[in-house]
């Protein structure tokens, strides 16, 4: 992939305020993780269903760009999310997710989530993305 377009704090703020981690990136994949913390958790003390989501979310945007080998601002058009199981109390979670096609305006990406063994998933998803345009440098 040309240039170095790594993302830095503050880039995705709210990814930012979810605290994700960016594990790999590169060839059309990307793997992030959301660590636990009671604030982002359910009555049951597991990451809720929503911060699951924008974690795919925001993994299915990664992916993209890596396919592209830019930053691009993105869309999400749509994203179908199967909840498999749910998570292990107070464990982490880790998307990785796998733009397989893209075509000038629109991407299609997969994504498996797990919290302790990627073979026990707790999310799988499905998504199409808009790709608006290129953004800096």
């Amino acid at each position: 992939m040309a240039g170095d377009w790594s993302l830095q704090p503050g880039d995705i703020p709210w990814g930012n305020r979810l605290g994700l981690e960016l594990v790999s990136i590169g060839d059309g994949l990307s793997s992030l993780r959301v660590g636990w913390r009671e604030e982002l958790a359910d009555e049951d003390e597991t990451l809720a269903t929503g911060v699951l989501t924008s974690l795919i979310d925001q993994a299915c945007g990664v992916a993209v760009m890596s396919r592209l080998g830019r930053r691009l601002a993105i869309s999400t058009l749509n994203l179908k999310v199967d909840h498999v199981r749910y998570p292990e109390a107070r464990c982490s979670a880790t998307a990785w997710a796998h733009c397989y096609d893209a075509t000038e305006h629109r991407a299609f990406v997969r994504t498996e989530v797990w919290d302790t063994d990627p073979s026990h998933l707790i999310a799988t998803a499905q998504g199409v993305f808009s790709i608006n345009r290129a953004v800096g440098p």
